[in-house]
């Protein structure tokens, strides 16, 4: 049966208050379209699960913070956007305590395996100062096993994800370039529902086996985002805006 979807039916699952984790990676490899029918529906109240808050200067999920629509985010960092600084500054947007990216990943593949949790020696006598953490309710909890100490890492999971890749056929399974794949296929079982936005939906049979990123049966559902071409105008476009490009020479 296939996954292919309207983008409206595919984020009808999306509401005010879902918990909902994006791959991505400092902007790289958004789900642009599904995060333009976010700010397009203003879906606030939102606890938002990523690797890191994005890109700055206006770009994806930037719009979301700036919006006002995360209520809390769950991640490694703050700063990597000028919204999201803002928003948490302002005391708009609630961060509970940071991970390091590792441990980030590791609780959202923990998620993703059904674990409770994970043990994590990083940042023993660090991220367990007192008063480092002020939201949190109680300190971080902590476990010593075979003479070393460990913080118990709760699992990740969402009710959403939204994964981009670059192509999908029918049935869901995706395929990546390059270092895009991240850890989107731990984002897309660490969820009730996943969806997969990408450049180009192909027949069946079109991707290889060994290419197949994320099988089928842990996509919900596909719907189609930027073609490639559109997609890298769209990054050149911000990373020339933001300096880090020059612009193209007429």
């Amino acid at each position: 049966m296939s996954k292919v979807m309207q983008l409206d039916d595919a984020m009808g699952r999306v509401s005010r208050g879902s918990r909902l984790m994006i791959g991505e990676f400092v902007g790289a490899a958004e789900p642009t379209k599904c995060i333009e029918w976010l700010v397009e529906h203003e879906v606030g109240d939102l606890t938002l699960i990523a690797l890191t808050p994005g890109m700055t200067g206006g770009f994806g999920k930037g719009h979301l913070y700036a919006k006002g629509l995360v209520k809390e985010l769950i991640s490694s960092h703050v700063a990597t956007t000028t919204e999201s600084s803002d928003a948490y500054l302002a005391d708009k947007l609630l961060v509970r305590q940071f991970y390091p990216m590792g441990t980030v990943a590791e609780k959202v593949r923990a998620g993703a395996m059904g674990l409770g949790g994970v043990l994590v020696p990083v940042g023993i006598g660090i991220l367990d100062q007192p008063g480092l953490f002020p939201e949190l309710a109680e300190p971080k909890q902590k476990i010593m096993l075979n003479g070393k100490e460990y913080f118990v890492e709760e699992a990740l999971r969402a009710d959403v994800a939204l994964v981009k890749g670059w192509r999908a056929d029918e049935l869901g399974n995706v395929e990546f370039r390059y270092t895009s794949a991240q850890n989107q296929c731990d984002i897309a079982m660490a969820a009730d529902y996943a969806i997969v936005e990408v450049n180009e939906i192909v027949p069946v049979g079109t991707i290889p086996p060994d290419r197949v990123g994320i099988p089928g049966p842990f996509i919900d559902a596909v719907v189609q985002g930027q073609t490639l071409a559109e997609q890298n105008d769209h990054y050149r476009n911000h990373w020339i805006k933001l300096g880090r490009l020059a612009p193209v020479a007429p």
